[in-house]
């Protein structure tokens, strides 16, 4: 029985050229996205954010609007296409390129947010009601570190897979910085749309409603899976450390 031919997977599949150090990190590094898709369901199965499935819609949509685009587009991939064997698919933009851009933007955005929400802490607590460079620093010192380095790292990744599509030859510059353009501009209308889904549905999150009888399906769902939104706590995890602890010691 004839056997069919068998096609790559595009998001997983990478070549490179062989004893080839800098080919083998930028390999590394064109798999990025992958890793971001799965720190961000890993995220959300081990706390059960809102904000976490938001980004998982985000990232789906995302990939969407690139594959619309090189349908579009219809940009073929450059000549370097052929060492990888890869130039049957368009080449504009770049999907990695715009995920990774996007993921950069949305956490950047996300961060700038919890940053706002303890601006607004620290004005409460200063007699004077406005902002200041100490202020500023105090709204800093109340964030997540870890988080904060997190956020310098997205960007760092995001120029790795851009670079590594390069190098690579499965995209020109120019469609890798297409896809960055679009990853970032989509990265603000769905970071945009996350803000108003979330506070519409806060307060079903925080409330008892969605464990009455007159609750929904999709409340009882949520409930269910123990949701919540702390996106405007500056630092989530130092408060669930602080309860923790203390619980630890009244028991």
């Amino acid at each position: 029985m004839a056997t069919s031919l068998m096609k790559p997977f595009s998001l997983t599949y990478v070549r490179y050229p062989e004893d080839d150090i800098i080919g083998t990190l930028m390999a590394a590094a064109s798999l990025l996205p992958i890793s971001i898709v799965v720190c961000t369901l890993g995220a959300f199965f081990a706390r059960r954010e809102l904000w976490d499935v938001l980004t998982l819609v985000g990232i789906v949509l995302n990939e969407v609007l690139a594959q619309v685009l090189k349908h579009v587009v219809k940009e073929p991939r450059p000549p370097s296409c052929a060492a990888v064997d890869f130039c049957t698919t368009y080449g504009m933009p770049s999907s990695h390129a715009q995920l990774a851009a996007f993921a950069a933007t949305l956490a950047t955005l996300h961060f700038k947010r919890r940053l706002g929400a303890a601006a607004a802490i620290e004005v409460v607590g200063n007699k004077t009601g406005r902002t200041s460079r100490h202020g500023f620093m105090a709204s800093m010192r109340m964030m997540d570190p870890l988080g904060t380095w997190l956020v310098g790292m997205t960007w760092l990744a995001a120029v790795a897979v851009g670079v590594s599509r390069v190098y690579l030859g499965y995209h020109s510059i120019v469609q890798v910085q297409a896809g960055s353009a679009a990853g970032v501009l989509f990265g603000f209308v769905w970071h945009a749309a996350c803000c108003s889904c979330a506070s519409i549905i806060r307060h079903r999150l925080e409330g008892e409603h969605s464990r009455s009888r007159g609750a929904s399906a999709v409340e009882r769902f949520v409930s269910w899976l123990a949701m919540r939104d702390t996106s405007l706590a500056p630092n989530p995890m130092a408060f669930e450390f602080r309860h923790t602890r203390n619980t630890s010691k009244a028991a």
